[in-house]
């Protein structure tokens, strides 16, 4: 019965986020980007760009047929039967219901004659980047949490998904980038729309180049804070160091840096003498500090750093242990 109980705590605890994370990803669009006329790329760019492209010709179409609630579940159809049939079957349901929540909470909005939305005066405006700003963290908190969850809410990610399950070799990230770039680009339609007859070709210029320059901001900030609550905040790096004092130096970067090294054996191609090569991961922080190590015990130590995109294991996410 406990079991039982668990069981159903999690599922509850489950989409009780998934509904939580929805409601911020469609906040985040209809108050700060489809108002503003951002176009951050995948289907809610689209959604956005008709929306915005309609609305000066024929309000009631825009604000019917053409409303981003209705367009991302339209669109988002298709990418949904494609993830029953390609990708695993909990990720499609877990999808299914964050874009018809998704899709749900932006109609609410929608119908909801007072809710307040943060629209920018002009193109000139400082709220166009506050909005740029707050539409792209919360899109990216949203984002972020899903894929931990594995879920999504639509679009290019199911593509991302559905791809790699069949053609893991193929870069799919380039592919959605490249998607999201003609997305943006598109963008500039409204601004095209919104020129004046007379204006001067500065302004025109102005008009033109705003909304994919607010949308690329959208976008990257969006990536960025989706890729910080996927990986974490705390960032490592890789020191390979080649030396031939290594029983001096793995000791002493175990006390006084407190993290682990692993031993490896070499042979230099020019000089066909052996050396000890050190691989040792640490945060940022602490990088300097074993530099200037290293280079105490051994001034000729070879030494090079890279970066380290995820770390797991003992000393980051585990405890410590000698057993």
């Amino acid at each position: 019965m406990n079991e039982k109980k668990k069981s159903f705590t999690r599922i509850v605890t489950f989409y009780t986020i998934l509904v939580v994370l929805s409601f911020i990803r469609a906040f985040a669009t209809y108050v700060f980007i489809v108002p503003n006329g951002f176009a951050p790329g995948g289907i809610g760019g689209i959604a956005s760009i008709l929306y915005n492209a309609i609305l000066p010709f024929d309000e009631g179409l825009a604000k019917s047929w053409f409303n981003p609630a209705v367009t991302i579940f339209v669109f988002n159809a298709p990418l949904l039967v494609l993830a029953f049939k390609k990708v695993n079957k909990g990720f499609a349901t877990n999808t299914t219901i964050s874009v018809l929540l998704y899709s749900g909470f932006m109609a609410l909005f929608s119908l909801i004659k007072s809710f307040p939305q943060f629209v920018a005066e002009n193109q000139q405006s400082s709220f166009m980047i506050l909005s740029s700003l707050a539409g792209g963290v919360l899109s990216g908190i949203s984002l972020g949490f899903m894929l931990l969850y594995n879920t999504s809410a639509g679009g290019t990610d199911i593509i991302a998904k559905a791809v790699y399950s069949s053609k893991p070799a193929i870069n799919v990230q380039w592919l959605i980038f490249m998607f999201d770039v003609v997305v943006v680009l598109l963008s500039s339609i409204l601004g095209v729309l919104a020129i004046k007859p007379g204006e001067s070709s500065s302004a025109a210029f102005v008009k033109i180049l705003s909304p994919i320059f607010y949308s690329v901001i959208a976008l990257l900030v969006c990536s960025k804070v989706a890729e910080i609550i996927q990986i974490g905040f705390e960032s490592s790096v890789v020191f390979n160091i080649v030396t031939d004092k290594s029983n001096d130096i793995a000791p002493s970067i175990i006390q006084k840096i407190g993290r682990g090294v692993t031993i490896l054996s070499g042979e230099g191609v020019y000089t066909h003498q052996e050396h000890k090569i050190l691989v040792c991961v640490v945060r940022k922080k602490q990088m300097l500090s074993l530099k200037k190590l290293v280079l105490s015990l051994d001034p000729t130590a070879f030494l090079y750093i890279t970066n380290a995109r995820e770390v797991n294991g003992r000393g980051f996410t585990l405890p410590l242990s000698k057993s």
